[in-house]
Formats: C-alpha cells, structure tokens, sequence
C-alpha cells in the first residue's frame, strides 16, 4: 500500500516531467490528477496550488544540483581539467532536461518560481564558480593575469542567457537562427567561448 510519502513523491515526478516538457502553463492540475489515477481534490490536499507544486519542483531540483556541484567541487582526487569537465557536463545536463518554453513561462505566469531561478543563477555564478576559478589558479590551470571577476560576470551572464528568455529576444534574427535550440547547449557553447577564446592559436 503506498504510504503518503510515496503518492507525494509520485505527484512530484509526474508533474516535473510535465512541466519540463510542456512548460508551466500548459500542464492543468485537472490533467495531472487524471494522469496520476486520482481526484483533483486529493492532488489539493497534498499542494495548495499549480504554483506551489512547482515550487517543491524547482527547489528541489535545484537544491539536488547544488549538492552535486558541492560534492564535485570537494572531490580531491580529481585534476582541475576533470573537475571543470564533469561540473559542466553535469550542469548542462541539468538543464537538457527544462524545455526553454518551460523557462520563459514561468518567469511571465509563476513569478516566485522565477525568482528561484534567479537565485541559483547567483549562487552558481559569484560563488561556485568564483571558487573553481580559484583553485584553477592556485594549481597553475589558469593564467594568473586573468580578471577573475571578469571571468565570474561572463560566466553569470551565460547563465543569464539560459535563464532570461528576454536577452535573446533582442539577438538579430539572422544571429539567432545561428544559436542553439537546447539551453544545456546554449550553456556549453558559451563556456567554450569564456575558456578557450575565438582566436586560434
């Protein structure tokens, strides 16, 4: 017999991959509770709203994130260059897995949410990647001379990218066609970019 723990966790799942997928305002709780074999009536007594399922979704998922990142960043047995590797193909993997349709939605109908994301943006910019842009230099990876706070802004900016469906919105549509589709692409393209140059050797 499932516990409530259990039907919450099942609620939690089935409705992130339906979010991630189809974006927020799509998903209706009358389909989700359908989909889930149970009432819209008992859907609301385990969350108040469409809004605060999302927010247990997002801090969730987020909060997972940044545990990893943390667990990467302490890892003492990997090199930089394999730190650096795995943080960003985890990250980007991470976010492979929201719908760009998913992000702009909940910035214009789920503004608490938004702001979740806006202070993962943060955190994951000035701190985490401050700190691995440290260590970097401390173990000779990267060159002493570079600005690092430069390099912490252009890396929030990258993240701003993904995460602020507006600033794209203002690219030429002769450069946008030329951008990616995928965020997690998006993501990979401009570090690439930040740590290697345009310039060939």
């Amino acid at each position: 017999m499932e516990t409530q723990t259990d039907i919450r966790a099942n609620i939690l799942d089935e409705a992130r991959s339906l979010f991630f997928a189809h974006g927020y305002s799509k998903v209706l709780m009358a389909d989700l509770a359908r989909r889930l074999g149970m009432s819209k009536k008992t859907l609301y007594q385990y969350f108040s709203g469409k809004e605060h399922l999302l927010q247990v979704i997002m801090s969730g998922y987020l909060a997972e994130t940044q545990q990893n990142v943390e667990l990467m960043l302490q890892d003492d047995t990997a090199d930089f260059p394999e730190k650096l590797s795995r943080i960003f193909s985890y990250v980007g993997t991470r976010l492979h897995a929201i719908n760009a349709s998913f992000i702009a939605d909940i910035k214009k109908n789920a503004p608490d949410s938004w702001q979740l994301l806006q202070k993962y943006k943060t955190d994951a910019a000035f701190l985490r990647f401050n700190s691995l842009l440290e260590e970097g230099v401390q173990q000779g990876h990267i060159r002493q001379d570079v600005n690092r706070a430069l390099a912490v802004i252009l890396y929030a900016g990258a993240l701003e990218t993904i995460f602020n469906p507006d600033l794209t919105r203002q690219v030429p549509g002769s450069l946008l066609a030329e951008m990616p589709d995928a965020p997690a692409a998006i993501f990979d393209g401009l570090l690439k970019v930040i740590f290697n140059g345009v310039l060939k050797d």
